[in-house]
């Protein structure tokens, strides 16, 4: 005789053997004559559990019992599901749906990996100084969330225990990066999963930024680096050297293939670069000497005999990337990161980060070029952000203008005694004195 299967009273609820032992629930619905209905939610069971266990086959029924009901009955009162209510999620189920939407390629966006690496810290499973996450921010109901949570003076809110790199309290900068990543989460929640929801960051106030950052590195401690990253492998030293001589960003440098490279007009094409618009913008910089030496010794033929010059290597079809590890992969970005703060920590430079190299390259550009010029290079297209990364030495400056003026002088002192010697001609040797001295600028002209 066939034993008769497990059945449960509750609508919805199905005990199924095939494959994995398991209680299955299938909640569906009609609202204003269109069906709808809710992912299958599974129970599973093991025949061999003890009366107690978590998959014991009387407690996985109880399980989807109680869920099957706790739906029917938002249905009812609400009009809707109970995962479509606020009061269904906590927030570390919100960051674990939009992180498992992030891992299965439903959100697409330039800035998915940043997002991915923040919600990965809030949850606890990230490193370093917030390794052990924000429990008691991710873990309480958003019904219950609210604006102190993440912003205020509170012992417990988000602004208090979010560290930097460095275990220091997070700038403020920092700050507003990670609620915007939360933020974020919840307006999909509320737009794309259909979930009632109240965003406490729907607003976010009381946070002035400031990203201005003076530091550079000088020439000395640039000698002393670069020193200690002859521990690490070429490709790596090289990026980093090119990223100094370019100011270009550490995204761009590892993403530059060979045929980004153009040896007769001396040029790089960055791809992809970072825009305000967040659309996807080429740029084209130009390659000054130290960078385009790197370009070339890297562009070397393995079985070359002698050297070739940038002209030479223009004939070439080179593929793949530039900048690549001893086993010849794309370098990453980290890895250029990585390397960076290790040799500052054996060359006891403190304070120094690897996206300061942009801000040294952009200051000196600043000192010879105009600030359209030198924003042209860097890939900035509004001149407010530029000048944050603009930090000119005021001594410097100060000697600028010193010299400046003295020039002025000068020439004031030269007009006024040529204006003086013309004076004491006569009308016929003044005009004889003005021929010839157009005479003698038009040949200085065509003699350069």
């Amino acid at each position: 005789m066939t034993k008769s299967k497990p059945q449960s009273r509750i609508p919805g609820v199905y005990y199924r053997d095939d494959g994995v032992p398991r209680w299955e629930v299938r909640i569906r619905w009609t609202s204003k004559g269109k069906k709808h209905h809710l992912p299958t939610v599974r129970y599973p069971v093991n025949p061999h559990a003890k009366p107690g266990d978590v998959d014991h086959i009387k407690r996985a029924k109880a399980y989807a019992e109680a869920y099957a009901k706790r739906e029917r009955d938002s249905l009812i009162h609400h009009g809707k599901p109970h995962a479509m209510l606020s009061e269904a999620w906590t927030l570390r189920a919100l960051l674990e749906r939009y992180l498992e939407d992030l891992e299965k390629g439903r959100i697409e966006h330039k800035a998915k990996r940043t997002e991915r690496s923040t919600i990965r810290m809030l949850l606890g499973q990230g490193k370093g100084h917030n390794a052990a996450g924000f429990p008691d921010l991710v873990n309480k109901w958003t019904r219950d969330l609210e604006y102190a949570d993440f912003v205020g003076d509170g012992a417990h809110s988000l602004q208090s225990l979010l560290k930097d790199r460095d275990g220091n309290p997070a700038g403020t900068g920092s700050l507003k990066r990670v609620l915007g990543v939360v933020r974020g989460v919840f307006v999909r929640a509320e737009r794309s999963w259909g979930i009632e929801i109240k965003n406490p960051l729907q607003e976010i106030k009381g946070l002035s930024v400031s990203d201005a950052r003076e530091r550079v590195v000088s020439a000395d401690e640039w000698t002393k680096i670069t020193k200690e990253l002859e521990n690490h492998e070429q490709g790596t030293q090289d990026a980093i050297a090119f990223a100094r001589f370019t100011a270009a960003r550490r995204a761009e440098v590892v993403k530059l293939d060979w045929p980004d490279i153009d040896f007769k007009n001396k040029t790089a094409r960055l791809r992809e670069t970072k825009s305000r618009t967040n659309k996807v913008v080429d740029r084209v910089i130009p390659l000054p000497a130290a960078a385009l030496a790197i370009i070339v010794r890297r562009a070397q033929p393995a079985d070359g005999k002698r050297p070739l010059t940038a002209e030479q290597l223009a004939g070439l079809s080179l593929a793949g990337p530039v900048f690549t590890t001893d086993k010849n992969k794309r370098l990453r970005a980290d890895t250029m990161t990585q390397a960076w703060t290790r040799a500052c920590a054996r060359a006891g430079v403190e304070g120094a980060r690897l996206h300061d190299l942009r801000h040294t390259r952009i200051t000196e550009l600043g000192r010879f070029l105009t600030a359209a010029e030198a924003a042209r290079v860097s890939g900035h297209t509004d001149l407010a952000t530029f000048f944050r990364y603009f930090n000119p030495d005021p001594v410097e400056t100060g000697r600028k203008i010193d010299a400046m003026e003295r020039g002025h002088q000068g020439n004031a002192d030269a007009i006024r005694k040529a204006a003086d010697d013309l004076a004491a001609l006569s009308n016929d040797d003044f005009a004889a004195a003005i021929v010839a001295a157009i005479a003698t600028r038009s040949r200085n002209a065509a003699g350069k």
